[in-house]
């Protein structure tokens, strides 16, 4: 049996990965044995519902085989999981992974030294419109035909758990997937019901459009000769991000590089600047 604990209870994540573990009979070698969050009320509510134990980030240790960070503010990621890593237990980070790229270089770096694997991030990046698109973009990029794209996805620029990094790391995550890791710059607008960026390749540029509460994703892909636009929706989001934490747990085995999965940290830290500033940011 893996033994798994949860640190951030207050958001639907917590709860989705406690039911798939615990309640849909789809895992019956892996159990949410403890969870922990800085709203206690919802704690209280996904703890009777599930059947799991209150615990501190400090019970959990010694005690669980794998540790989840769900927690809605990314600037407490870091310092959450760190323990668990320094302990040798895999993780699964949310997104967004951090609100400083410093910080998520040094938890990949620790992880690396560790020799822990980690995971995490938006589940929109395994959907299978993004795939679609990214399967697009690769055959124009190997022909020299893809010219540009755009992306477009929710921002909460208001909130209490870190404003714009709250929501923003989905549409970086699924930008980066469909065109590549790659991006040499970013030019960024904060406008009235949202933020425009522009996010620079070496020989095309992609739009990436953020909305205010419209809570509505998609992408489209211009290429040569051909144009493909679909809207992104997953229902199973999680049940994918689940499968790939199990896979992780009893293999050490993980989709993406920590290169990959820390870089949209870096880009959002370069929007962010941009829209500052109001200026260029190199990557």
């Amino acid at each position: 049996m893996y033994r798994v604990g949860i640190i951030g209870f207050e958001n639907s994540h917590a709860k989705a990965f406690s039911k798939c573990f615990n309640l849909s009979g789809e895992y019956d070698d892996v159990k949410v044995i403890g969870i922990w969050g800085e709203e206690p009320e919802a704690g209280k509510k996904l703890s009777e519902e599930c059947s799991i134990p209150i615990m501190t980030p400090e019970e959990m240790l010694g005690q669980v085989d794998g540790i989840m960070v769900t927690s809605r503010n990314g600037k407490l990621h870091p310092g959450y999981v760190r323990p668990f890593i320094e302990a040798g237990i895999p993780a699964f980070i949310d997104k967004p992974f951090a609100n400083d790229y410093a910080e998520a270089e040094a938890i990949a770096e620790l992880a690396e030294r560790k020799n822990v694997p980690i995971i995490g991030g938006s589940s929109l990046k395994f959907a299978a419109p993004t795939l679609e698109l990214k399967k697009f973009a690769d055959e124009a990029k190997a022909q020299n035909a893809l010219y540009s794209g755009q992306v477009y996805a929710p921002v909460n620029l208001a909130n209490p758990y870190g404003d714009f990094y709250f929501y923003s790391s989905h549409l970086v995550e699924i930008a980066l997937t469909v065109f590549g890791f790659d991006s040499v710059a970013v030019t960024a607008v904060r406008v009235e019901k949202g933020v425009a960026v522009i996010l620079e390749y070496a020989s095309f540029a992609v739009t990436l459009s953020y909305n205010d509460h419209v809570y509505r994703y998609g992408g489209t892909v211009i290429a040569a000769e051909e144009t493909l636009s679909i809207p992104i929706t997953d229902p199973d989001a999680y049940h994918k991000e689940a499968d790939h934490f199990v896979k992780m747990l009893k293999t050490g085995e993980v989709p993406q590089s920590n290169r990959d999965l820390i870089y949209p940290v870096r880009v959002l830290n370069a929007i962010e600047e941009s829209y500052t500033r109001l200026t260029r940011v190199l990557l």
